[in-house]
């Protein structure tokens, strides 16, 4: 099976959608309009909402910017600076992409969650998520903690551990992993993508967002950062994202995947794939 990303990312998703939505004249059928994707508060859905509370929905691309403006004040100076430096990779396009794709309530892993910053912000966005957040490091993790008590997100919790072998119970409806496959070595990618499959309830969604391995120049530009922030000896292992989709598929995914273009030369990539 190949896989291919697009790099149209809404707009493509807006044309088939569009295009999925015409009806020949005079064959309407009455009754709430739906396009290719789920109808948001329709009835049988899962998210549907109280008819009274129809017609409520906003789109918050300004109360992202407000999240993060919030995290950045309540961290210390240090970690501050960094998480100016991590948003500003993963800018509001991105951030947009993955927040939508990610499941509005529920149970949900973070993977590397370093000091907390995605927690933050994912759980401000949609305060019904229930974040668990694995990170090896014993002080990012104390740094977490503290920082979803300075946002009153009071069902987040965090592990401190690899997530290779630390201990999480499971079941999840969700797990997310931004930019951290490539930071282990090969031999331990797939190992990792099958515990985490593990832990996820049947129709439970893996977000995976990584570097792809095109353009070579995007390449380039990636791992000259990132070997700024590791050091030589670290572990980088990169793949394309077909290998990624190939790899999902064999565990047992089904494999969405968007290739994100930034005003940076990252070559990013964002692939959601759901359990079978």
């Amino acid at each position: 099976m190949a896989f291919e990303a697009t790099g149209r990312g809404f707009e493509s998703l807006r044309a088939r959608s569009m295009k999925a939505t015409r009806v020949p004249p005079g064959s309407e059928v009455p009754g709430p309009k739906t396009s290719g994707f789920p109808c948001v508060g329709a009835p049988g859905t899962s998210n549907a909402a109280p008819r009274a509370k129809q017609g409520r929905f906003e789109a918050p691309e300004i109360y992202g910017r407000a999240a993060i403006s919030r995290i950045v004040r309540a961290l210390p100076p240090i970690e501050r600076a960094y998480s100016v430096v991590r948003f500003s990779i993963l800018r509001p396009k991105l951030l947009s992409v993955i927040d939508l794709l990610l499941r509005d309530e529920g149970r949900i892993l973070d993977v590397g969650c370093g000091f907390g910053l995605m927690a933050a912000y994912f759980g401000q966005t949609q305060p019904r998520r229930q974040i668990v957040g694995v990170d090896p490091s014993a002080r990012r993790i104390r740094l977490a903690r503290r920082l979803a008590l300075r946002l009153n997100l009071s069902d987040h919790a965090f592990i401190e551990g690899d997530v290779r072998d630390a201990p999480i119970e499971g079941p999840f409806d969700a797990a997310y992993v931004l930019d951290v496959m490539h930071h282990l070595p090969r031999s331990d990618q797939q190992p990792v993508l099958e515990r985490l499959a593990s832990l996820l309830v049947p129709g439970g969604l893996l977000l995976v967002k990584d570097i792809t391995t095109e353009p070579r120049l995007g390449l380039l530009f990636t791992e000259a950062l990132d070997r700024a922030m590791v050091g030589y000896r670290a572990p980088l292992a990169y793949r394309h994202h077909r290998e990624w989709g190939e790899m999902l598929a064999a565990i047992g995914f089904k494999v969405r995947m968007v290739r994100v273009p930034d005003v940076l030369p990252y070559p990013h990539v964002v692939i959601a794939a759901t359990k079978s």
